[in-house]
């Protein structure tokens, strides 16, 4: 018995021992997870709630291109002489650009000239219709034709009386009626002949005889103008632009003397001074967000310390597609800069690269939180807020969200003040080991 009763002492003795380690173990374990919790948690950051200017935006690259743009064409067919520029220079307005060989345009103005004395004529002839010489002929014919009518017919009258009175034959008679009957006719005919000659001076032919005087006129006007175009001149100060590769000049490279050119040839493109834009392409995923009339800045290495502004003026159709048929596809946007003042714009030059941000949403005075403060996502997230003392959780909704700041549309005031913590470094390190 005594035996058995200090097997059950020592049985219990285990038990509380056990228990006791457990114990122990459960409170080492909630200590350390405690010490963890509290270093992990990071310290406590606070926001005075105040309305701000927001701004949303996208970046793109680009690069500087002419913007207020002239087209430099040829005035004429012809061979170049001389040319006195070169692509890239800047230019003043007036200062000869290239001269053309006029003798093409020479001999037409002789052809021009030749074509409008021709036409002169007609002209005139038919301004003064009713006097010309056909229409004189045609009356005078008319005229005797009527009194040769008139003749046969008192010989007709005569010989009828002459042959009642039995003094001449019948057939002699006859004659004379014969020929008056062909008289008839021909004074007719005569009279048919005037009406058409003088339905050729009607107003049909009058009016198609000036078109042609005018036309032959301004075909004249139009050479002679050509002949002072022969030297071509800068329409305005500004930079020579070479045109396109695939444009008029192609593979015939730069102009130069014997070079053959045709009217409305294009040239070269003149960038006028104070005319910048700047062109960049817009990933598909972005090209809904922008629209003609943002603002934008534009900043460059090659011209640093500079920030240019303008404004969104175009977003073309697309371009192609950056990759297989299944790739996204880009757009071109194109934006007009602001003037600068000549100092500042002989540091930009065309065809730089440029860091070009669009400003996509803008709001004078928005309530702005960091993201870290933020729990959840757009439109309804969660925020600590320190009111009475306590802090509670509340539901915002979200506007437009940017790495600076998340825009909140309702849910907040001016004046609250929101709370918020951030894991420590050792925290992280702690988590991803784990």
């Amino acid at each position: 018995m005594k035996r058995l009763g200090d097997l059950g002492r020592a049985k219990r003795l285990g038990i509380w021992l056990v228990a006791a380690a457990l114990l122990l173990g459960g409170l080492g374990w909630w200590w350390t997870r405690a010490t963890a919790d509290e270093a992990g948690a990071g310290p406590e950051h606070s926001l005075l709630v105040q309305r701000q200017p927001f701004v949303a935006s996208l970046a793109f690259a680009g690069k500087i291109a002419p913007g207020d743009a002239i087209a430099v064409t040829a005035p004429f067919d012809g061979t170049v002489r001389a040319v006195h520029f070169v692509y890239g220079s800047h230019v003043a307005a007036g200062e000869p650009l290239l001269a053309l060989d006029t003798e093409e345009i020479l001999a037409a103005r002789n052809q021009a000239e030749a074509t409008y004395l021709k036409a002169s004529k007609p002209a005139a002839e038919i301004a003064n219709w009713k006097q010309a010489p056909e229409v004189a002929a045609a009356r005078r014919r008319v005229t005797l034709a009527a009194l040769e009518l008139a003749r046969l017919e008192r010989e007709l009258r005569e010989s009828r009386r002459l042959l009642d009175k039995g003094l001449i034959p019948r057939n002699e008679h006859d004659g004379v009626e014969q020929q008056l009957a062909a008289q008839h006719m021909a004074a007719a005919a005569a009279r048919d002949e005037l009406a058409e000659t003088l339905a050729r001076g009607d107003g049909v032919a009058a009016r198609v005889a000036r078109l042609d005087l005018e036309n032959a006129h301004a075909e004249l006007r139009r050479s002679e103008g050509d002949i002072g175009k022969a030297l071509v001149r800068a329409p305005a100060s500004g930079v020579m632009v070479a045109p396109p590769v695939a444009g008029a000049r192609g593979a015939e490279g730069p102009l130069h003397p014997g070079t053959r050119v045709t009217r409305g040839q294009l040239l070269a493109t003149l960038a006028r001074d104070g005319g910048l834009s700047v062109t960049f392409e817009v990933d598909e995923a972005d090209v809904n967000a922008l629209a003609v009339g943002q603002p934008v800045v534009v900043t460059g290495s090659g011209f640093a310390g500079l920030a240019l502004r303008g404004r969104l003026s175009a977003v073309a159709a697309e371009t192609s597609s950056s990759g297989p048929a299944t790739g996204p596809t880009r757009f071109v946007a194109r934006a007009q800069l602001d003037a600068l003042p000549p100092g500042q714009a002989s540091n930009v030059r065309i065809g730089m690269t440029a860091a070009v941000a669009v400003t996509t949403y803008q709001a004078p005075a928005a309530i702005v939180l960091p993201p870290e403060a933020v729990q959840g996502s757009a439109p309804l997230a969660r925020v600590r807020v320190r009111a009475n003392g306590r802090i509670v959780d509340r539901q915002i909704r979200v506007g437009r969200v940017t790495p600076a700041g998340v825009e909140v549309l309702s849910g907040l005031r001016a004046g609250e003040t929101v709370v918020w913590t951030q894991p420590s470094p050792a925290a992280d390190t702690q988590q991803q080991a784990s």
